[in-house]
Formats: structure tokens, C-alpha cells, sequence
């Protein structure tokens, strides 16, 4: 049986942020003790910080700041299916991967895009060189606002939601439907360092397709939680 096609660049994402998550660490230890330089200012205190960075200062002279800037992330999720009419059959629950990348516009506000992957009803096939497992899969691409609630610590919590383009399809058979929808959900960044995070979101998909000219179906409308954890980078 051949491993699904993701497996491969799966591993080569998830082995590049591994190495990137073991260097980042002094790298920002370095960033810190040349950028952050805190002085006194009317009797507050302030930090001189490169562009990226947002200034500010509590009471006290106590030194904080909030980053902002581009982050990238890649991660792994879980899909619920809760709730499925139309389609070319019964989605089970599946796994899959996602990808994303955005900017960080202020301490409370990001843009985001994003792909999800997930794979469904594994069914072998005869493809006339050999027998193979043939997945249902559901993808999107997605545009999100995040809203960042108020940090704690190294812990950066976050609601969001937006709108998407969705696909159902197989891998061997090609396209069954397209269409559009919305996802919603929250969850939560733990900073490693000034570099690197590990995360964790659930998010709801509400998703309306039409099928395509070539399948004979209904048109589909599902409803499904995302569970996703995820390695990100900010810059």
C-alpha cells in the first residue's frame, strides 16, 4: 500500500521547524541583549526596539513589549464531521494538515491565510498498475481575523474567524464539489521564544458546495470542528 502523498512533505516541514525551533532560541537570546535596551525617560521606562516590535513601558520602569510582523506556521488536525447533506457519500471523521501565514498588525489584530488538508474514507482501488488507498479529501483555503485577548506570560490567546473556498474531492477520481464558507473558533500561542510557538485552536467550518460538472451528485453542505495543533515562526 503506498503512503499517502502528504507523508513525505509532512516530514520535510515538520524536520525544517524542528531545526529552525533548536537555533531560534540563542539567536533571540543575541537579538535581546543587543536590541533591548531599556532608559529612563521622565521617570518611566522605555525600551529601543527595531521595527517589529511595538514599545511600551509599565509603572514601575518594568520593560515590556508586544510583537508584531509576519508569522508562518504548519501543523496537524483532527476533523469532526458534525454534520453532512448532499455529497458523493458520508464523510467519516478524518485527519489532515494545514499550513498558514500572516501578519501580526498591532499587539490585538492579525491577518491571516491559511490551507487545511483532511483526508476521509480510505477505500482501496484498482488503478490498472496496482491496487491503492483512494482518500475522499476535503481541503481549504482560508482568510481569518485574529483578535490576541490579553497575554499572559509567554501564553498568547486569540478568537478569530473568516470566510473561505472549499473542495471535496479524491485523489484518483478528481473534483466532486466546490463552493464557500465561514470557520470560527479560538485558541491559544505558546511563545518557546522570541521566534518560536507551539499552538493549539479549535476552529468550527460551516461549508455550502456545488457539485462539479463531471459528478452527478447533490450539492453538499457540512458542518465540522477542526481541532489543530501547530509549530509557528514570527519574524
Amino acid at each position: 500500500m503506498r503512503a499517502p502523498s502528504f507523508v513525505v512533505p509532512l516530514a520535510l516541514t515538520l524536520a525544517s521547524f524542528a531545526v529552525l525551533a533548536v537555533l531560534a532560541p540563542s539567536a533571540a537570546e543575541a537579538r535581546r541583549r543587543v536590541i533591548y535596551r531599556p532608559v529612563v525617560v521622565r521617570g518611566h521606562a522605555h525600551v529601543h526596539v527595531r521595527y517589529g516590535y511595538r514599545e511600551r513601558y509599565a509603572p514601575g520602569g518594568a520593560v515590556s513589549y508586544g510583537p508584531s510582523g509576519f508569522y508562518l506556521g504548519a501543523g496537524v488536525l483532527g476533523l469532526k464531521i458534525l454534520d453532512q447533506r448532499g455529497g458523493p457519500e458520508a464523510l467519516e471523521d478524518g485527519v489532515g494538515l494545514a499550513l498558514f501565514g500572516g501578519f501580526r498588525l498591532n499587539e490585538r489584530v492579525s491577518l491571516e491565510l491559511g490551507w487545511m488538508g483532511s483526508f476521509h474514507n480510505p477505500a482501496t482501488i484498482d488503478t490498472g498498475v496496482g491496487r491503492e488507498t483512494d482518500y475522499l479529501v476535503l481541503e481549504g483555503v482560508t482568510g481569518d481575523l485574529r483578535v490576541h485577548l490579553e497575554r499572559a506570560g509567554n501564553l498568547d490567546p486569540f478568537v478569530q474567524a473568516g470566510v473561505g473556498f472549499y473542495a471535496l474531492g479524491s485523489d484518483h477520481l478528481g473534483l466532486d464539489a466546490l463552493g464557500s464558507g465561514f470557520q470560527v473558533g479560538a485558541g491559544f500561542d505558546y511563545f518557546l521564544s522570541d521566534y518560536v510557538t507551539l499552538g493549539l485552536r479549535v476552529r468550527y467550518h460551516g461549508i455550502a458546495m456545488s457539485a462539479s460538472e463531471r459528478s452527478s451528485d447533490d450539492d453538499v453542505f457540512i458542518s465540522a470542528a477542526a481541532v489543530e495543533a501547530s509549530l509557528g515562526l514570527h519574524f
